[in-house]
């Protein structure tokens, strides 16, 4: 090896270096969150109506973040992204949604690639991978299935499977559906019922 690759060499593992030694000192800062009011037809703070107008109530654990699209001037709500995931239905609520298969969940908001932050209905929050969810779905007109209000993701604080059924938010979510008030409007069936 010559003097000047050994010189070179140096100088990448030094830059190398200080590279993760600054990565390390100063992570990555969050990516910055807008909030967007959007038009409700049901009160999102009731979780009796929104039970009511969603089609489908399970338990799920987020896989994975499949994709992030933004919305064009067409749209209902331009600029909004819609992002999918993979999840995995634990248990069915209300309705029957296939079980213990990764299957397709859509929610609007995610980042925006007109702000590069994350955009959010009010009252919203972007789902976690890992990590167990109540979500309340609608079924669209192509048979997938998109969060039925910006209040349709409650995150469980469990860390097992086993946990779920016992955990307070599954049993108010049991007597929500006992008592929802239904919102009258097209219902659709999603194609991965069972």
């Amino acid at each position: 090896m010559t003097k000047n690759t050994k010189i070179v060499i140096s100088i990448i593992i030094v830059c190398i270096s200080l590279f993760a030694t600054q990565f390390l000192v100063n992570p990555q800062k969050e990516v910055p969150v807008q909030y967007i009011s959007g038009m409700n037809v049901i009160n999102i703070e009731n979780p009796k109506e929104v039970v009511g107008f969603g089609d489908y109530v399970f338990v799920a654990r987020i896989d994975e973040e499949i994709r992030n699209v933004n919305s064009s001037a067409e749209d209902l709500d331009p600029g909004i992204p819609m992002t999918t995931y993979s999840i995995t239905v634990l248990d069915n609520l209300k309705g029957k949604i296939k079980k213990n298969t990764p299957i397709e969940f859509s929610k609007i908001g995610g980042i925006s690639s007109s702000s590069n932050m994350v955009t959010l209905l009010e009252g919203d929050v972007m789902l976690e991978e890992d990590q167990y969810y109540i979500l309340v779905a609608a079924g669209n007109d192509d048979g997938s299935m998109v969060q039925a209000a910006a209040t349709g993701a409650v995150k469980l604080d469990v860390t097992s499977e086993e946990e779920i059924v016992s955990s307070q938010a599954y049993k108010d979510y049991e007597k929500y559906i006992e008592e929802e008030v239904e919102y009258q409007r097209p219902r659709y069936k999603s194609m991965y019922e069972e």
